[in-house]
């Protein structure tokens, strides 16, 4: 018996607007898409009709930017986002932990900005709750973390560790580590002993990051190493038993040997489980004044940062990998690292010849004017994530004081890309914010902040309509992870990844925060289903 979604709002990714008609599934593929009334279903035992009202049915969504590993522990640990001081956090962490046994004390998301006067975290905030056990939580950027004085010393670190290079030990008068590690090289210096699960342990929390992706209509993702973490092997575990409910497409770090990547690339190639590229750091972010920028920040004449790696060094790697067929994914987020990556693209192109090889650059929070239409002419992809303009009001904004007016215009850019040719991606960046793609549209649409303010948006010359934020959240991600021809839009032959939110999500935009996903469905079986 095959499956049929009937719906008065389907959007395929393909057409400008939705239109009524229905979607019939035969075993993992979508059989037939009808526009308008037909009969062909009507009391026919062949076929099983769900009939979604008004539902807005569009393909499977892919979030093109997620940390699996660390998002799957982020589900199952305590996120600390929404905590108005250290102690509130500390304290938070405790609760969540108190009458558990775990080892380690792992906690997500918090957010010195959202604290008074912005002071960083130190160990002693920790150490009141947990004198013997270890603790590390990562900020909401993950491009820190704050532990306690049992972490520092199962890790060794003292005041007379030195700073690894491209990171940063901070420390207090008397050079003693204060708990706040900077940056992926300090920050490794505590993960590799606090992340260390068993086989089985990754298993399980991919499969509860999966019930969540599930939930939110989310049917690929775009996996992302951080701290060279990556697990593609416990999700080809999972394939292997069929219990991998996702489609996984994976970049691991750039520095492993080109060899190594390309036999990750002959070895992961299905349709679930996918090598795609090469994910490296080029900066860190403007807020944390690790961003790398083409002119001086604002409120420090003289620094623009610095990138993490060299540009001669990029070159080279960015061409030995354009050579093997092997995409780069780059983070990105200040205009000089952006510019960086774009030269190290264009280098490649010019010294190997064109080849289908879709290079990103991921973040992109501060872009040059002269760099807008390098994207298209280079055929970089942008990979954006509308939700990282957030913060509690636009007063609030930290950009104001780092960046000149003019700058800000370009400050976390969307519209102005495509309008210039860019293939751009959408993701959340999951764990940093909420696996959440209806907040991602709707701040794309929106462009408010934590209050919904501005009414009209920052910068709303960067705003998508609710469409292309869709065609940016499914078609245009599958086209990155090299399957636009199986997923990303509702056509007959494609794979039967599908998406039923709760509502007419084309109704109102004001009314885009209360929309839910009601049903998933990943290659032809359903997933999630709250459908009443």
């Amino acid at each position: 018996m095959n499956l049929v979604l009937k719906s008065t709002c389907i959007y395929d990714s393909t057409g400008a607007e939705p239109f009524g008609g229905y979607i019939e599934l035969e075993g993992d593929k979508i059989k037939a898409v009808t526009k308008g009334e037909t009969k062909k279903y009507e009391d026919n035992a062949n076929y099983q009709v769900m009939d979604c009202g008004d539902r807005t049915v569009t393909a499977g969504l892919c979030d093109s930017h997620i940390h699996l590993f660390l998002g799957s522990m982020n589900a199952a640990t305590v996120n600390v986002f929404y905590t108005a001081t250290e102690e509130e956090a500390a304290e938070r962490i405790y609760d969540f932990y108190k009458d558990r046994d775990d080892e380690w004390a792992i906690a997500f998301g918090w957010s010195h900005y959202r604290w008074p006067d912005e002071k960083l975290p130190r160990k002693e905030s920790l150490d009141r709750f947990f004198p013997d056990q270890p603790v590390i939580a990562f900020n909401d950027e993950l491009h820190a973390v704050w532990v306690n004085s049992k972490t520092l010393q199962l890790c060794g670190i003292d005041k007379n560790t030195p700073d690894p290079a491209g990171g940063t030990i901070q420390r207090d008068e008397s050079g003693e580590p204060t708990g706040f590690l900077l940056e992926q090289p300090a920050m490794e210096m505590v993960t590799k002993q606090a992340l260390q699960v068993s086989p089985q342990k990754e298993e399980e929390l991919i499969e509860t990051f999966m019930k969540v992706a599930h939930s939110r209509g989310v049917t690929s993702v775009g996996a992302v190493h951080v701290l060279k973490i990556m697990k593609h092997e416990a999700c080809k575990r999972l394939e292997d038993k069929d219990r991998l409910k996702i489609r996984v497409f994976f970049a691991p770090h750039m520095e492993m040997e080109t060899a190594q990547l390309v036999e990750l690339k002959k070895s992961y190639n299905s349709d679930k489980l996918k090598f795609i590229g090469a994910k490296g750091f080029l900066d860190g972010t403007p807020l944390g004044y690790t961003g790398y920028l083409v002119e001086e920040y604002a409120d420090r004449p003289g620094f623009v940062s610095e990138p993490l790696v060299s540009r001669e060094w990029l070159k080279e790697r960015c061409r030995e990998l354009y050579e093997n067929g092997i995409a780069m994914r780059l983070h990105a987020c200040g205009d000089g690292a952006v510019r960086m990556a774009l030269d190290a693209f264009e280098n490649a192109r010019k010294a190997c010849g064109e080849k289908d090889v879709r290079n990103t650059i991921e973040h992109i929070e501060v872009l040059h004017k002269d760099d807008v239409k390098r994207f298209a002419e280079t055929k970089t992809i942008a990979s954006i994530q509308p939700c990282h303009i957030l913060m509690e009001s636009l007063e609030s904004h930290p950009i104001f004081s780092m960046l000149t007016e003019e700058r800000i215009k370009l400050a976390w850019p969307g519209k102005t890309l495509a309008e210039n040719g860019a293939k751009v991606v959408f993701g959340t960046d999951y764990p940093i914010v909420d696996l959440d793609p209806i907040d991602t549209i709707y701040r794309a649409v929106k462009r408010r902040m934590e209050d919904d303010r501005p009414q009209d948006g920052w910068n709303p010359q960067e705003k998508f309509t609710i469409g292309e934020a869709i065609v940016h959240s499914t078609i245009d991600p599958a086209y990155m992870m090299g399957m636009e021809d199986k997923i990303g839009s509702l056509e007959a032959g494609k794979l039967a990844d599908i998406n039923v939110f709760s509502k007419n999500i084309f109704e109102s935009e004001e009314d885009i925060p209360s929309v839910k996903t009601d049903l998933t469905v990943f290659n032809g079986e359903i997933v999630y289903n709250n459908l009443r």
